[in-house]
């Protein structure tokens, strides 16, 4: 039977099926854009079932039951399959995770780097301003009135 046997709402029904089902050759298209043969002879077994009366939840059964779950289009949510679809979202999470954990540990090791130098600065100062200490108190004195280094 082919599709053009069909009355209009017939027509819609086939349409509709055919575009919830996976062409098994092409496999990323679904049978109504597809035109490979095994495309037509499932539309054509599709435009038969439609005109059997049959509803579009038994022929998308028979599919299922005949070429296994990969020919729906749109697979049902099942314990079996939900790795499938909860996978993405996890490796998501964990790549945040994972971005969050290295800013952090960049944002502590900046922190503690510049401690370090602020530190190292502050040493620095520390020891020329000590070294210049005997110089400061000579001149100190010397401004007060008098050397008391000759005494």
């Amino acid at each position: 039977m082919k599709v053009n046997d069909l009355n209009a709402s017939e027509k819609e029904a086939y349409k509709e099926v055919a575009s919830e089902l996976r062409c098994l050759v092409c496999q990323n298209q679904s049978l109504a854009d597809s035109h490979a043969s095994l495309a037509e002879d499932l539309k054509d077994k599709i435009a038969e079932q439609v005109r059997a009366g049959k509803t579009k939840t038994e022929i998308k059964q028979y599919m299922q039951d005949r070429y296994g779950e990969f020919v729906i289009y749109k697979p049902a949510y099942a314990w079996n399959n939900a790795v499938l679809w909860a996978g993405p979202f996890v490796v998501l999470l964990l790549a945040v995770l994972l971005a969050r954990r290295l800013v952090a540990n960049n944002k502590r090791r900046l922190a503690a780097s510049q401690r370090a130098e602020l530190k190292a600065q502050d040493s620095l100062q520390a020891g020329e301003v000590a070294a210049d200490a005997p110089v400061a108190q000579w001149a100190e004195d010397l401004y007060r009135g008098g050397d008391k280094t000759k005494g």
